[in-house]
């Protein structure tokens, strides 16, 4: 088994915490994503694998962490996306730019999800495009 990103652990112990204080977890997880995927690109270069490797350590940890908290990671991962893009965006990065790799590892993601691989990647798909479209349509909308 692939030993768990630091992006990823660092997802899920905030989950965890945020959990344990009986706050809720939807509306925690984007600021969760958003502070670890900044985090995690601020010490190091800027390139669409930092981006990758970041918004798929998130996707795996909030993937992972749902079901620790009782909650479905469909619910989760719309939130997630856009923390990814907004961390992403204050990192430096071009939002537009680096979604598609955001996509793909969050599909990457939801695969390694393991027995729900397939509702994973489905819901994991659909929340970090519909989180997409709503960056966007903000960011053109200023």
């Amino acid at each position: 088994m692939k030993e768990e990103s630091k992006v990823a652990q660092a997802v899920r112990e905030a989950m965890l915490k945020a959990a344990e204080k009986g706050e809720n977890i939807k509306a925690k997880v984007g600021e969760i994503s958003r502070e670890a995927v900044k985090t995690a690109l601020e010490k190091t270069e800027l390139t669409r694998d930092a981006v990758r490797e970041a918004a798929q350590g998130v996707m795996k940890g909030v993937i992972d962490t749902a079901e620790i908290v009782k909650l479905e990671a469909s619910e989760l991962v719309k939130e997630a996306s856009k923390g990814i893009l907004e961390g992403t965006k204050q990192a430096g990065g071009e939002v537009a730019d680096l979604t598609r790799h955001a996509a793909d590892a969050a599909l990457e993601a939801a695969k390694e999800a393991g027995s729900k691989a397939v509702d994973m990647t489905k819901s994991a798909f659909k929340g970090l495009l519909d989180g997409t479209k709503d960056i966007l349509k903000k960011k053109n909308e200023q």
